[in-house]
């Protein structure tokens, strides 16, 4: 079938040229971002029941209302209020860098589209290192544990942080780029590309993108990333690109196989917002960890 090849690139080549025609018009890099990314989930979303990886992730598991939470403070409201957090802890830095390496460290000249993959290099070298010690430091995992806590996998499972991980997260996305003094448009373009991509890798759509799958972090290499074994999940921790993965030795494709259980290892783990974003405070970290024994403990059974 051809649809399962092409319905990611095809997408997402649809919303970077939209964004980036809306840019070209004078539309504001804000407003032109949530106009490509609302019609853009919701095509993701019909996709999910037009061409389905798995009919029974379409069930909803009592996660609907919790994710539409997290996605409205994690991937909404967040960002918006940290923006002015950022640029003013950031200033003296910028300002350094300015003075010291000249005031144009970005490549302002590049042509739009070698911006983004500049933007996406960098910014997936610190998100990796973030998410590795994020399945391998205990601390950490307690707030990482609600993002994989989900027992299906759906566009919408993309939002769900805990608002303490998601601000660290943000990091390697925007120091960056604050201190290279990085255009709007790239940014525009970059945050779409994470949207729209962040969407697909979570989605329940049947897709088959075949070498493709050695640039990006998607949904076929994604799934077993939320794997409940710990073989299994112990991998591919790319946020857009699977690169940093190759290089340092966490890339993860078994040919001939599917995902099986996807979650925590806790049955328990709550599902409500409020109990999620107080379960890192509390409870026995054993049951939620990522450390291998009580994942190898339940598959042998």
């Amino acid at each position: 079938m051809l649809a399962p090849r092409i319905v990611f690139p095809a997408v997402m080549a649809l919303c970077l040229t939209t964004v980036w025609l809306l840019l070209q018009n004078g539309v504001h890099e804000g407003i032109a971002v949530f106009a490509v990314l609302i019609p853009g989930a919701l095509t993701i979303a019909f996709l999910e029941r037009l061409m389905p990886y798995r009919q029974d992730w379409n069930q909803s598991d009592g996660d609907t209302k919790t994710d539409i939470i997290h996605l409205v403070i994690a991937q909404i409201s967040i960002p918006r209020l940290m923006k002015p957090v950022w640029l003013a802890s950031l200033a003296t830095a910028t300002t350094w860098a300015g003075q010291t390496y000249g005031p144009n460290l970005w490549p302002h000249h590049w042509n739009i589209v070698a911006q983004l993959f500049l933007m996406l290099v960098i910014a997936e070298f610190g998100r990796y290192w973030f998410h590795r010690a994020a399945h391998n430091i205990t601390f950490l995992w307690r707030f990482h544990a609600v993002h994989h806590s989900p027992n299906r996998l759906y566009w919408m499972n993309a939002g769900r942080f805990h608002p303490i991980e998601k601000v660290y997260l943000l990091i390697p996305e925007v120091v960056p780029f604050v201190i290279l003094g990085t255009n709007a448009e790239a940014l525009a373009m970059y945050f779409v590309f994470n949207g729209i991509h962040g969407l697909f890798q979570h989605s329940n759509i049947h897709v088959r993108l075949g070498w493709l799958n050695y640039i990006f972090s998607m949904t076929e290499l994604h799934r077993w990333h939320h794997s409940k074994w710990i073989e299994d999940s112990n991998n591919n921790y790319g946020n857009n690109l699977i690169i940093w993965d190759i290089i340092f030795g966490t890339f993860y494709w078994p040919k001939g196989k599917e995902v099986e259980s996807i979650g925590v290892f806790n049955p328990d783990y709550p599902k409500d917002y409020l109990g999620q974003l107080a379960a890192p405070f509390q409870g026995d970290i054993d049951k939620t960890s990522a450390d291998g024994i009580c994942h190898h403990q339940e598959k042998s059974v």
